[in-house]
């Protein structure tokens, strides 16, 4: 079923109909005006032709009247009756009619019939005029008749109001029909005239309010009015004008706005960061974070709470404190904070600003910088290494000039008192001071070997090496090296893969942290236990090992000395293989510099755990091999008797070298010829025939040693030659790739060990 609408009438008619209800209105009040004074009027005319009648009844009545002449007040009466006097009575001074009912009632009018109808016949005049009275509409009017100024009696008259009221009807009805006419008239001109003026502008005027209202932001008032009408046309065309122009901005900052909003949503959603919006308090009234960021809690416990009620203790400090500089400064940059997340723990970053003047709230950006720390981390480690690498490398140049100087100057001064302890009488007191001499040589040659090791250049001898059976052989002399308090406790790995390397290095290693391991113990008791195994490392295990090249993964045997003794802190640690870095009062600062110089050299790592007064755990990582380990070797007893022959070549850049070299060479048997370097040494070996071998410093002046021997073997492919360096002997022979010489001793060396080494070059006479 449809709806019922109603329709309000237009403005004109409702205009035309007020007007016309106005015109009308008062019409009917000038109408109701004229009808009340024409009744009156009327009225008053009937009256005062009642009053005539009656005085001129009254002036010739009273003889009759005195005389009680019924016919003659009869004949008086019956005279005057007309169309609208429907009744006429003498009366004495008593008040008692004297004329009949017959004479006194005009029996031809219309009341006076209908009420004797309604009457007996013999009804009295008195009965028949308050009848009339009563029922009728009769103005009555009384007459005295005076003789002398005394009362006779009176003349009643009535007079009937049907013919006023006939008359007042007919004038009535023109009077409402001319009213009527005028006023229709007149609410039509009138509404004509408003219509241009007013009816039509307005409804125009609510026409456009419409269109306006509907959206048509483009409608107009076409008025052709006058005064102040066209004043409101025009004013409302104006205010259509900046309606439509502060529509038209208001829909495009609406839509500046809304993309704005949109603009803002992708920013925060693409944002890596978190966002939060506080109050004054410092309480959550909003936040965001993109898909890619899960807060520490959902956000549901975020909103409406403070960040001490949601967040750990130290992180809320933080960011409270971040917010008080922000409230005091406008805002705070750089506060850094960390969390224990599922996936770990993460490093945030956060940024403060203070909103509004005075301040009225804050926004909070929390940027995950854990990858960054992360990589901070890392790159500190690598700077580290670099720099433990740059040091090493350092040491390394150190170690070099050395074995190149140093360990030549400890030649001279070895190789004469064993010279002279070899030639001096047995008997004489100055053995002892050189045996001295050997003794302080020796240490000074040791310390050269310990920077060498660090350097990862010291002297090796590689083979396959049973790490237990090495212990197991280094017992009892770790069991005298260590504190009488201290236990010494081993839990050896079963079928423990071999290692290759150089077992005297791997010795050292050993009693250095068992020396060390000892020294933490102090005066108290404790334990220092030796613990060895075997492991599969991966890149993330041997990223955070002691090592400045990157090992590869794969099985790793290792070897952990622990002591309960004082422990370390993180600085010493870290500086724990720092070269000339010692925590002893009479320390060198080389031992542990040399533990790792020697693990490096054996491509191994070392992993350090430390606490203070929790003691201190190093374990050693070293590849494991796959050789069988060498077995030993029987001793060959010296041929204490043996001596060479033939000539020899010595060259070295070195004056006390050559002489000591000479002596030497001398003691064994051989002529001796002498070079200063490679060049002068090429010369010699042409020029001089009958040289049996060489011996050839590496580092010379014009012309190094391995260049030498490859011009020496261009001229003599048999030629032998012994290499000597201060560096060991896998480091010199990684430089005589192609072309090995036939032997090789490091410096210092002692006449015994050049025997050796003659021996196996040149077997004898």
């Amino acid at each position: 079923m449809g709806t019922w609408q109603i329709r309000h009438p237009s403005l004109q008619r409702r205009f035309f109909l007020l007007s016309f209800s106005i015109v009308l209105v008062f019409s009917v009040a000038v109408a109701v005006t004229l009808f009340v004074a024409q009744r009156n009027k009327l009225e008053l005319t009937l009256e005062n032709k009642g009053k005539a009648f009656a005085s001129y009844i009254s002036s010739v009545c009273t003889d009759a009247l005195i005389l009680k002449d019924t016919l003659q007040l009869d004949a008086l009466v019956s005279e005057v009756h007309d169309d609208e006097i429907i009744y006429t009575i003498i009366e004495d001074a008593d008040g008692i009619p004297q004329t009949t009912a017959f004479a006194s009632l005009n029996r031809s009018h219309p009341q006076v019939k209908h009420i004797l109808e309604n009457l007996p016949s013999d009804a009295s005049v008195s009965t028949v005029v308050d009848r009339l009275k009563k029922d009728g509409d009769v103005i009555e009017l009384l007459q005295r008749i005076s003789v002398d100024a005394s009362t006779q009696g009176a003349v009643r008259i009535g007079l009937s109001r049907q013919n006023v009221h006939a008359q007042l009807v007919r004038q009535t009805e023109i009077i409402l029909v001319g009213m009527l006419f005028m006023s229709l008239t007149f609410s039509i001109v009138l509404n004509a005239v408003a219509n241009r003026l007013v009816l039509r502008p307005v409804s125009e005027l609510a026409r456009v309010a419409d269109e306006l209202a509907a959206g048509s932001m483009a409608a107009r008032v076409t008025c052709a009015s006058v005064g102040e009408i066209d004043t409101v046309c025009r004013s409302f065309n104006m205010m259509a004008e900046r309606l439509e122009g502060d529509i038209a901005e208001l829909k495009q900052a609406e839509a500046n706005v809304r993309f704005a909003q949109e603009a803002q949503e992708a920013i925060l959603n693409s944002m890596p960061d978190l966002m939060f919006r506080t109050d004054l308090d410092g309480i959550i009234v909003e936040f965001h974070s993109s898909s890619q960021n899960e807060p520490y809690v959902p956000p549901t416990l975020f909103m409406g709470k403070k960040f001490p009620d949601v967040l750990p203790e130290e992180p809320a400090r933080v960011i409270t404190a971040a917010l008080a500089e922000a409230g005091r400064t406008g805002s705070h940059r750089g506060a850094v904070y960390s969390l224990d997340m599922p996936q770990g723990e993460m490093w945030f970053e956060l940024s403060v600003t203070a909103m509004g003047t005075p301040c009225t709230g804050f926004i909070l950006l929390v940027r995950d910088i854990t990858a960054r720390r992360r990589l901070e981390a890392e790159q500190k480690q690598l700077e580290k290494q670099l720099l433990h690498s740059q040091k090493l490398e350092s040491l390394g140049v150190l170690a070099g000039g050395i074995a190149h100087d140093f360990n030549n100057i400890l030649m001279a001064i070895m190789g004469n008192a064993e010279l002279a302890l070899m030639r001096i009488n047995k008997e004489s007191p100055a053995i002892g001071n050189l045996q001295n001499i050997e003794q302080a040589s020796a240490r000074a040659a040791d310390l050269a070997a310990q920077m060498l090791a660090y350097s990862g250049k010291g002297k090796f001898v590689i083979e396959a090496v049973d790490l237990n059976r090495l212990l197991q052989e280094m017992l009892h002399m770790l069991k005298v090296s260590i504190s009488k308090k201290a236990l010494l406790n081993f839990h050896l790995a079963d079928q423990l893969p071999c290692i290759e390397g150089d077992a005297t290095q791997i010795r050292q290693v050993i009693m250095n942290l068992i020396i060390n391991a000892s020294e933490a113990l102090g005066e108290n008791s404790g334990t220092i236990s030796v613990n060895t195994g075997s492991m599969i490392c991966d890149h993330s295990y041997l990223k955070n090992v002691w090592q400045n090249e990157e090992l590869p993964e794969g099985l790793y045997v290792w070897f952990e000395i622990a002591d309960t003794g004082c422990g370390m802190d993180k600085e010493t640690v870290g500086r724990l293989f720092d070269p000339f870095f010692t925590t002893k009062f009479t320390g060198r600062g080389l031992g542990m510099a040399a533990v790792l110089g020697i693990v490096r050299g054996h491509k191994g790592a070392i992993v350090v755990y430390s606490e203070p007064e929790k003691g201190t755990t190093i374990k050693v990582l070293i590849p494991a091999s796959t050789l069988q380990t060498v077995s030993e070797k029987p001793s060959i007893p010296e041929e204490a008797a043996w001596e060479g022959a033939g000539k020899a070549l010595l060259v070295d850049d070195e004056e006390v070298v050559l002489d000591i070299g000479t002596q030497m060479l001398r003691e064994l048997g051989f002529a001796t010829v002498t070079a200063r370097d490679g060049r002068e040494a090429l010369e010699v070996y042409r020029t001089t025939p009958g040289i049996r071998f060489v011996i050839l410093d590496l580092t010379m002046p014009h012309m190094s040693g391995d260049q030498c021997l490859v011009e020496l073997k261009k001229i003599d492919p048999e030629v032998k030659v012994v290499i000597s360096s201060g560096f060991s002997e896998i480091e010199v022979k990684q430089k005589f790739a192609g072309s090995e010489p036939a032997g090789f001793i490091q410096k210092p060396y002692r006449l015994s060990a050049l025997r050796e080494v003659l021996k196996g070059v040149s077997p004898g006479t």
